[in-house]
């Protein structure tokens, strides 16, 4: 059943007042620190962006001088549109956590600008740990908290446009995703004869399930996505269903296999993009039968608008790809790919940069092996992520080179593949780059957040705004 906790103030983060920070940098080697704490682990930044344009930042911290516990905390930082920072510099503190080590988590927020995270959580009765889903409002204070019983994993959270949410984890005690929906004030929905918060179990006898991702749709469902496998050592196959508003299957009970003619690589959980009209867009790779990139679109009734087993972006089949990300244009059904080319799956010496678009069929519409955005060269792509704009795609990406820093790429190309903003730097910061996040507002503007790691010991947050222009912009 619910379990709530007592509504603490928050606690606030060492630093500076909110007025000394702000506004976004133009300069790409001094990007917008977030969270710095020196010597302080600060790691895996979530945005999530909000109707007014002001945007939401979050992210664990495990800080030495911190107060015990000594663990990955969870912190917050809302910002203007500018990149002014709403709350004191290093953001404010949602949880004082024992936990030594992080999992995914999730972060979105409401029609009021309201954020709601949702993250393992120990505090009630260490070392077991329960999932917590806890709502914040513009001024920094909770407006309720709730537990999921023990032994939860990697939550995700969505939000219905009535103020409604979803939250959804993996059991590993039962091998199972399980589903909770809240009202507004934080309430199960979904309850037993006697009161207690009722999960929606998704599980099946001899094979484990672990959530992918997890999206409500404008008309109340949630579609799940999740790996289904026999164990470690078992092929990784990638699951779906919709779940409707009073929690029934709507995509059948044996779920939509959007890829089982192969195997997922250990520890990859793809996200998906909905489409707006109820369905929603996978993109994947496989490691077997060959690395390959996919992608499938699976509309509204749960039927596949592209070949079973989705639609590889390249037919080449002496080279590999890994690393997809997909964008969308609802106007016309049109699937815009990026994703990392290697010479082949065994040595993987060299690495480029190749994109595909796919109609709405699921045909490849820029050659049979897509188009090279970069050539196969001796660097590093990897955390390679898209937004969709209103004339087309942006794609950023983390570019290494042996025995340098690295430093955050990005190119705009239109709905034809032309480039619309050739290649620039986001980020040129002395330093190690990882875990990049991207999202777009509404005015089409995009902001990225990562873990920074310099010279110095522990890492860092930080964040940039690219305007519509591919400017790193002001406001």
């Amino acid at each position: 059943m619910i379990r709530h906790f007592p509504l603490a103030t928050l606690t606030l983060a060492l630093g500076l007042s909110a007025s000394a920070w702000a506004q976004w940098s133009t300069d790409p080697q001094k990007n917008t620190p977030v969270a710095n704490v020196p010597g302080a682990a600060q790691v895996q930044p979530k945005i999530s962006a909000t109707a007014d344009g002001h945007w939401w930042i979050s992210w664990f911290s495990l800080i030495p001088q911190g107060s015990p516990p000594q663990g990955y905390d969870v912190y917050l930082q809302r910002l203007g549109p500018d990149g002014s920072e709403k709350y004191p510099h290093q953001g404010i503190q949602v949880a004082n956590l024992g936990v030594g080590w992080t999992e995914d988590y999730g972060l979105a927020n409401d029609a009021q600008g309201n954020a709601l995270l949702t993250f393992q959580d120990d505090r009630t009765n260490p070392p077991a740990r329960a999932i917590a889903a806890t709502k914040i409002n513009v001024a920094g204070q909770p407006l309720w908290q709730t537990l999921t019983a023990p032994s939860g994993h990697a939550p995700h959270v969505s939000i219905l446009p009535d103020g409604h949410s979803v939250i959804g984890w993996s059991m590993d005690t039962e091998n199972s995703v399980r589903l909770r929906k809240l009202d507004p004030q934080g309430q199960p929905v979904w309850k037993s004869a006697d009161g207690a918060a009722l999960d929606f179990v998704l599980a099946e006898p001899g094979f484990s399930y672990h959530l992918a991702d997890l999206k409500t749709t404008s008309d109340g469902s949630a579609i799940v996505s999740f790996v289904r496998s026999r164990g470690i050592s078992g092929a990784k196959h990638l699951y779906a269903n919709k779940i409707s508003p009073s929690g029934q299957l709507l995509w059948g009970q044996a779920h939509v296999k959007i890829f089982d003619a192969g195997s997922l690589q250990q520890g990859n959980f793809p996200h998906f993009v909905l489409d707006g009209l109820g369905g929603a867009l996978f993109a994947w790779y496989s490691i077997s039968p060959q690395m390959q990139v996919y992608a499938q679109h699976i509309q509204a009734n749960g039927s596949p608008a592209f070949a079973v087993n989705g639609v590889p972006v390249s037919t080449n089949l002496q080279q590999a790809r890994v690393d997809p990300s997909l964008s969308y244009q609802p106007s016309t059904g049109e699937v815009t790919l990026f994703w990392a080319e290697m010479d082949n799956a065994v040595e993987q010496r060299r690495r480029g940069l190749y994109a595909q678009k796919l109609d709405a069929r699921g045909a490849r519409q820029w050659g049979e092996t897509g188009r090279t955005i970069q050539p196969l060269a001796h660097h590093d792509i990897t955390n390679l992520r898209t937004v969709t704009a209103a004339d087309g795609t942006l794609a950023f990406w983390v570019q290494s080179v042996a025995g340098q820093h690295d430093s955050i790429q990005a190119i705009k190309l239109d709905a034809m593949g032309n480039t619309l903003c050739p290649q620039f730097a986001v980020s040129t910061r002395p330093s190690g780059k990882s875990r990049l996040v991207a999202r777009a507002s509404s005015s089409g503007k995009a902001l990225i957040a990562w873990e920074d790691q310099s010279q110095q010991q522990g890492s860092d947050i930080y964040v940039q705004s690219v305007g519509s222009d591919c400017k790193l912009s002001v406001r």
